[in-house]
């Protein structure tokens, strides 16, 4: 048996109430979370909290930019931040790019790897050691 959790991981929908602000209740409990306890932001729900602000919400490329690094950058914020602000970094300069396309392509180039794909945009947009199979 353990002794417990070392950290809180986060699901997306409490980032969203840190970021958004927008439901009180909720929202006090998550800024409190976040900034008073060690909590843990896997890449797959940053992909998802991206997801939301842009697609749901319609909050451009820019501000989720602004509102991603601060989160990845907070102290009591345990995350994968070079390769998320990098991806963040790509995604808010290149349109074309999805965050998860954005994401394949840093973690590869990060690797040392190709990225082989069939999208066109990402072959383009992505970086010289993304190309067709």
């Amino acid at each position: 048996m353990g002794v417990g959790p070392s950290m809180n991981n986060l699901d997306a929908n409490v980032v969203l109430r840190f970021v958004l602000d927008d439901l009180p209740s909720q929202s006090i409990k998550a800024k409190r979370s976040i900034i008073t306890t060690q909590c843990y932001l896997s890449d797959v729900i940053m992909t998802e909290v991206v997801f939301v602000l842009e697609k749901v919400r319609g909050f451009r490329r820019a501000d989720i930019a602004v509102l991603m690094n601060k989160l990845i950058r907070l102290q009591t914020v345990v995350c994968n931040e070079g390769l998320l602000a990098d991806a963040i970094s790509l995604y808010a300069r290149k349109n074309q790019l999805s965050f998860p396309d954005c994401y394949a392509a840093i973690e590869a180039k990060l690797s040392g790897d190709m990225l082989l794909s069939f999208d066109k945009d990402l072959q383009k947009h992505g970086g010289d050691h993304v190309r067709e199979p």
